[in-house]
């Protein structure tokens, strides 16, 4: 899939770096003396780019809801 639009290489950017902070407090936590701050400071920066990635995708009028 090509990426035409600023939107979408924006959307795609967030979500590398989703997993980048994903990957990065997975390691932390593997480790025996395991620092427990870059863990919570990894899962809150995840955290400000998930809400950035979902005002990215409701400007495109992609809403998420949660099925049950």
């Amino acid at each position: 899939m090509e990426i035409q639009n600023e939107l979408q290489i924006q959307i795609f950017h967030t979500l590398e770096k989703i997993e980048r902070m994903n990957k990065a407090a997975a390691f932390h936590q593997t480790q025996p003396d395991a620092d427990q701050l870059a863990i919570n400071q990894y899962l809150n920066v995840k955290k400000e780019l998930t809400n950035q990635l979902l005002s990215l995708l409701a400007a495109m009028d992609v809403r998420l809801t949660t099925l049950v």
